[in-house]
């Protein structure tokens, strides 16, 4: 996978003239990306373009090339991978579509694909792919915006969108893989690259269909012992099985026996969109638990009832605070306030003060030795009107000298987008939407390796 992540040449096959918003040219994306290597830009009715000099075909380069992008009509791809294997090219990206996801015809002139790949030693990405993407590297194949940022976080797909959209379904990715048809190239070989990538901490993975599904599991297997593997698998129902044909040529096989192969390797197996966000910046930024005991600390006794039957969906439990733990508390409640878990403050805030408060009880829970991780159910206000109910700053405070148990958090109110950056701004504690996300998302700190 180094000439297609780590390239220090590239040829540009079926390279448009056109530059400028709206031309998705890639060569002008590449450049702007950073990208400092050479790039051999390919076109017959061109001899200069974006100031690089022109050549008719990449036999006509005679310099040494990595990395093939090849963005011509299918009917010419055939042919133009015949002149990369003659011209030593050892990797080829193959960007358009029609091929495996389309017709008849196209299906045909991805199997001599496929025979080339084999014969010939030449490695293929594709076809109909964005291809890769490395932060670290300032490299992208993308003719599509791309987030420029070094998360240690590594993405393999079978949809460019995915690359377009990481913000909404990852967060930020430092490197990228869109297998697109998968005809060459395959979920083993990505994560094979990735799992050995001392840059990447944590692989998310959106699959359609899994061809070489007895040696991906078995390296997943492997490999989640080092860092966590999260897996979005689609194509659950019949239509969706026939939908991801459609799209990347892709058998989507048997969803339930994919899925408990997966889960038994060990990786964190997605069944709902939007879950992958979540996931990822759980075990990015939080330290794993040596237990299921969850200590609930909130402002509102109701909010503390409502978390328990989530807690107990995904394997967690209430714990059962130690007396230290009640003598603090009780100290601060007034003598008619039943101490226990959840632990309502709000009688102690009425005293104390909520920053005061609060700082007092999450210390407490966090030294409590029962207690293995903790859900924070606090307020979001308006700034600065009400900033006297900002618990943020001291709970920060608290977590950066007790960092060893992970501590999430729920807001409620009508300020959560700007409080839930403010609760995040360390990376200590991280806020979550709803009360099951956020015990999901906790159970997920069970079963990984710290990254």
């Amino acid at each position: 996978m180094k000439n297609f992540m780590e390239p220090e040449s590239v040829a540009l096959i079926g390279i448009s003239r056109k530059t400028g918003p709206g031309s998705f040219n890639i060569m002008e994306n590449m450049i702007k990306f950073g990208f400092s290597g050479k790039i051999f830009p390919i076109n017959p009715k061109a001899k200069e373009i974006l100031g690089k000099k022109a050549y008719p075909n990449v036999k006509a380069v005679k310099e040494k090339i990595d990395l093939a992008i090849i963005s011509t009509p299918r009917e010419h791809t055939v042919n133009i991978l015949k002149d990369c294997v003659a011209a030593n090219v050892k990797a080829a990206i193959l960007v358009n579509q029609g091929f495996a996801d389309a017709d008849s015809r196209g299906k045909e002139i991805q199997q001599e694909i496929k025979e080339i790949a084999k014969r010939d030693g030449i490695r293929i990405l594709g076809p109909n792919t964005l291809g890769v993407l490395n932060n670290f590297n300032n490299f992208t194949t993308s003719f599509m915006p791309i987030t420029k940022e070094r998360a240690p976080v590594g993405l393999i797909c079978q949809s460019g969108i995915l690359f377009v959209g990481a913000l909404r379904f990852s967060g930020n990715i430092g490197k990228g893989i869109d297998l697109g048809n998968a005809c060459d190239i395959g979920f083993y070989e990505a994560l094979s690259y990735l799992g050995e990538d001392p840059d990447i901490k944590i692989i998310a993975i959106h699959m359609e269909g899994l061809s070489e599904g007895k040696e991906f599991i078995s390296l997943a297997s492997r490999l989640v012992k080092e860092k966590p593997i999260i897996i979005h698998k689609t194509g659950s129902s019949e239509t969706g099985a026939r939908a991801a044909i459609s799209h990347t040529g892709s058998m989507a096989g048997n969803y339930q026996v994919c899925k408990a192969a997966l889960k038994q390797a060990g990786v964190i197996f997605l069944e709902e969109d939007g879950q992958m966000t979540y996931a990822v910046k759980t075990l990015l930024n939080l330290p794993t638990m040596k237990g299921n005991g969850v200590a609930v600390i909130t402002f509102s006794g109701a909010a503390g009832i409502m978390v328990i039957d989530a807690l107990e969906r995904y394997g967690l439990k209430l714990s059962t605070l130690s007396p230290e733990t009640i003598h603090i508390i009780a100290e601060l409640s007034p003598d008619w306030m039943p101490i226990g878990n959840p632990l309502d403050i709000w009688p102690a805030v009425m005293k104390f003060g909520t920053g005061n408060a609060y700082s007092i009880a999450l210390k407490a829970v966090l030294d409590d030795p029962n207690v293995d991780g903790v859900i924070c159910i606090a307020i979001a206000p308006m700034i600065p009107e009400f900033s006297f109910l900002n618990v943020s700053d001291a709970l920060n405070k608290v977590v950066e000298e007790q960092p060893n148990k992970p501590v999430i958090a729920w807001l409620y109110g009508p300020n959560p987008g700007e409080i839930s950056k403010r609760f995040e701004s360390k990376k200590r504690i991280m806020t979550y939407p709803t009360l099951e996300i956020a015990a999901w998302s906790l159970s997920l700190l069970k079963q990984v390796p710290k990254v």
